[in-house]
């Protein structure tokens, strides 16, 4: 068991020295997230100074999320996320982390790990209690290779 926290452990700090290497579109998405995943007239300036993008730069990144199916603007004045952390909001931190991960192929790696937790909004101690807690549930594992790994329903 000690070895698979570890390993465990091990892919988490991969956070730390990744967290230099987020592009703009990633910061949009958190910001946008944290704002409560949509913005409109009311938190549109907040958001955006926030980020410290332009208006055009912003137009850029949001196209490009819709074009990639992660935003909504069908509704006028509003843009609205359709990430996993947003469609995925209602229930507890745990309910969410289950649904983010199912919705990223139900493994968490270094290739991913940045995303789900940004679109979560969670830190990495949070983040690690809850993945500690599904697998003493035996609702997770952690492979030889040190991917955390789901072992819920929509998993098997």
């Amino acid at each position: 068991m000690t070895k698979i926290f570890l390993l465990f452990l091990a892919c988490i700090a991969a956070i730390a020295t990744a967290g230099h290497a987020e592009t703009q579109k990633e910061r949009t998405v958190a910001a946008i997230e944290a704002a409560g995943c949509t913005i409109d007239d009311t938190n549109i300036n907040a958001v955006l100074n926030g980020l410290g993008l332009s208006d055009e730069a912003f137009r850029v990144i949001g196209e490009e999320l819709v074009a990639e199916g992660l935003a909504d603007v069908s509704q006028i004045g509003v843009f609205r996320l359709t990430t996993p952390a947003c469609t995925a909001t209602a229930g507890t931190q745990t309910e969410r982390a289950v649904a983010a991960i199912e919705a990223a192929g139900c493994v968490v790696d270094r290739s991913n790990i940045n995303e789900i937790l940004d679109g979560l909004g969670l830190a990495d101690d949070d983040f690690r209690t809850i993945g500690e807690a599904l697998m003493a549930e035996g609702r997770a594992q952690v492979s030889d290779a040190g991917a955390f790994q789901l072992t819920t329903p929509n998993c098997n």
